[in-house]
C-alpha cells in the first residue's frame, strides 16, 4: 500500500452534533431505576421472595435470584453505554450515580427504623445498592478513560 496515507480517525464536533441529535430522552433514564421499580414490584407480588419462581430441568432460581442477575446484565450494559469514544457521557454517569445515592439513603433510613421504608432493609436491596454503587465507579473510569483516549489521539 506504498503511497496511501493512513491517517489518524478524529471525531470532530459536527460528528458528536449529528450523534447527540440522534439520542432519545430514555438514554438518560439510569437503568437502576427498573431495577429498582422491579425490586418495589416484587416486594408487593412476592410474599417470599426466596420461593422458587422457576424450575427449569432442575434448575430452581427464586425471584431474587432473577432479580440480581437481571441488575447485574443491567450494571453491565450501563457501562457499555457510557464507553463511547470521543463522546462526555458525564451526565448519564451523573445521574446513575444519584440513583446509587438514592438507593444508600432509602436503605440507611429504612436500617434506621423508618417503618414506611421498611421494605428496604433487607439483604437483597442491599446486594441491589452494592451493585448499582460499583457500577456507577466503574462508569466514571470508564467515561474518563475513553475520554483521555479521545483527547491524547488529537
Amino acid at each position: 500500500m506504498a503511497g496511501m496515507d493512513h491517517g489518524t480517525a478524529v471525531v470532530t464536533d459536527s460528528d458528536v452534533r449529528h450523534r447527540h441529535k440522534h439520542r432519545r430522552i430514555l438514554r438518560y433514564i439510569p437503568g437502576f431505576i427498573y431495577i429498582l421499580l422491579l425490586f418495589i414490584v416484587g416486594q408487593f407480588v412476592f410474599s417470599n421472595p426466596n420461593e422458587t419462581l422457576f424450575d427449569i430441568g432442575g434448575y430452581r432460581l427464586a425471584w431474587v435470584e432473577v432479580l440480581m442477575v437481571t441488575a447485574t446484565i443491567v450494571a453491565m450494559a450501563e457501562q457499555i453505554k457510557v464507553a463511547e469514544p470521543g463522546i462526555n457521557n458525564i451526565y448519564e454517569v451523573l445521574l446513575m450515580g444519584a440513583i446509587a445515592v438514592l438507593q444508600i439513603v432509602l436503605f440507611a433510613l429504612a436500617a434506621a427504623g423508618v417503618s414506611s421504608l421498611a421494605m428496604f432493609n433487607n439483604t437483597e436491596f442491599l446486594l441491589l445498592t452494592i451493585i448499582n454503587t460499583a457500577q456507577t465507579v466503574v462508569a466514571f473510569q470508564i467515561n474518563a478513560a475513553t475520554l483521555m483516549r479521545t483527547i491524547s489521539s488529537s
